[in-house]
């Protein structure tokens, strides 16, 4: 299975680094980056699809959310999107960050 990493997934990642550089905090997008991908590399996608449909305004869009945990925090908000021949990795939220309504 192909992972594609869209230019908005990297940008949110730059975007964490950046705030936790600001409260006095080791960068984190690369190992989380790498999770992440691991994560999916390890995933049987055709016997189950993780995660739940994400939904912007009430309406359904073609992505999915997934949880990842890194270590002890909250774990992190992946969305994504899956087709036969691969996924795209859109956007990693921070554990405490607004929601995309």
């Amino acid at each position: 299975m192909k992972i594609l990493w869209r230019q908005s997934a990297i940008q949110s990642l730059l975007k964490l680094d950046r705030w936790r550089d600001r409260i006095e905090l080791p960068p984190i997008a690369l190992f989380l980056k790498e999770t992440v991908q691991t994560y999916f590399e390890n995933q049987d996608l055709s016997t189950y699809i993780p995660g739940r449909p994400v939904l912007i305004k009430q309406m359904p869009v073609d992505l999915r959310m997934v949880l990842v945990s890194v270590g002890k925090s909250d774990p992190y908000k992946v969305f994504y999107r899956f087709t036969s021949s691969q996924i795209e990795i859109f956007l990693i939220r921070h554990p405490h960050q607004k929601s995309l309504d």
